[in-house]
């Protein structure tokens, strides 16, 4: 078991291996840019966009913003923390110099702590977030020899003022990992409702329509199943995790490739996922109708919207679209991440049930 620093593609990482698993965060951002098992390390099932990967450091307007568009795209990386807000900024904030979901996923990060053991690894970075005025420290548990991540996250608001806030765990999949037909994607969700506006203009679904999840209504008519993904197409929608159960669940398995990648969380913590969905549809730099990517991104927020519209919104099917971070006070979310051998003939997840940082039961189709 170890900790150690590296660099791949350009992207200064710690990545932390405890013999079952080895996790890539990247400095710049905190993104969770790899996730390699010891029964299948040939396969990251995490995006790696495929443009070049600038370190936010690096970002320089006037050299990338035609490459690029901001500096998020140039350095995201498969799992990116949103946070201040999730989605896109106001007119007011984008000319004050804010991007799309927040601060977190473009600043330099910082090790806090670590600590190996024979029995268990810890580590603990984070950053401080100027604007938004929130402290995010986030945590990292691995049991050595387990194929489990337990991740703690506090978010800290040192100022006199309340805060409201969104906050979006952006997990993002993409090749070889994602592909159409046989890629499945399964959760704990109950209703679901398409984006409110034009999302794109290659979009397979109806706008700003609810629905029972994973049958969404189609821009043609009929229904789409959201457990697959479709060629050339862009949408998407937000979930409402199961409000009957304590536990929320996500979940992406290739049975060619023989791999899953789950998540599990307190469904307070994170009561909407959002399932984004983008397939050589976006034309405009720096996608070039090359990207194939599928996020499942769990959050306080049901859209990318931004923080004013979320709390404009107030309620969506019962459930909050934004959060108060009181003044001088800290919330903490959680959630683990696993990633496991399928056989070939696997249909899907059934179901998922975990015990905090002891252990992950996965029911399969």
């Amino acid at each position: 078991m170890q900790i150690r620093t590296i660099v791949r593609n350009g992207r200064r990482m710690w990545e932390l291996d405890n013999d079952a698993l080895r996790l890539g965060i990247a400095i710049g951002g905190g993104h969770l840019a790899e996730l390699r098992t010891v029964v299948r390390p040939e396969t990251n099932p995490f995006w790696v966009p495929p443009w070049k990967s600038l370190e936010p450091w690096q970002y320089r307007p006037r050299q990338h913003h035609a490459l690029y568009g901001e500096k998020l795209l140039a350095s995201i990386l498969g799992h990116n923390p949103c946070l201040g807000h999730f989605g896109s900024p106001s007119e007011e904030e984008r000319r004050a110099g804010l991007g799309s979901h927040g601060e977190a996923p473009v600043l330099r990060w910082k090790e806090i702590a670590k600590k190996v053991t024979r029995r268990q690894l810890f580590f603990s970075c984070g950053c401080f977030l100027p604007h938004a005025s929130i402290l995010f420290v986030r945590e990292f548990r691995l049991k050595a020899g387990e194929p489990v991540v337990w991740v703690q996250n506090r978010l800290i608001n040192p100022t006199a003022c309340d805060r409201p806030f969104t906050f979006c765990e952006h997990a993002t999949f993409g090749p070889p990992f994602v592909e159409s037909g046989i890629t499945l994607f399964d959760m704990s969700a109950t209703r679901g409702h398409t984006f409110p506006g034009s999302f794109s203009n290659r979009q397979r679904l109806a706008p700003n329509a609810p629905f029972d999840w994973p049958n969404a209504p189609g821009a043609q008519g009929g229904t789409v199943d959201l457990r697959t993904l479709t060629p050339h197409s862009s949408d998407f929608t937000t979930q409402l995790m199961d409000p009957t159960r304590k536990q929320a669940w996500m979940g992406a398995v290739n049975p060619k490739l023989g791999l899953a990648i789950v998540y599990a969380w307190p469904r307070q913590d994170y009561p909407w996922l959002g399932n984004w969905e983008e397939h050589t549809a976006r034309t405009n730099p720096p996608w070039n109708g090359k990207t194939i990517a599928r996020g499942m991104e769990f959050s306080n927020a049901p859209f990318p919207e931004g923080l004013r519209k979320a709390v404009e919104r107030g309620t969506l099917f019962g459930e909050k679209t934004y959060q108060w971070l009181p003044a001088g006070s800290a919330i903490e979310t959680r959630f683990a991440l696993t990633a496991i051998p399928v056989d070939p003939d696997c249909k899907g997840i059934r179901d998922v049930h975990f015990q905090e940082e002891e252990t992950v039961t996965i029911l399969w189709n």
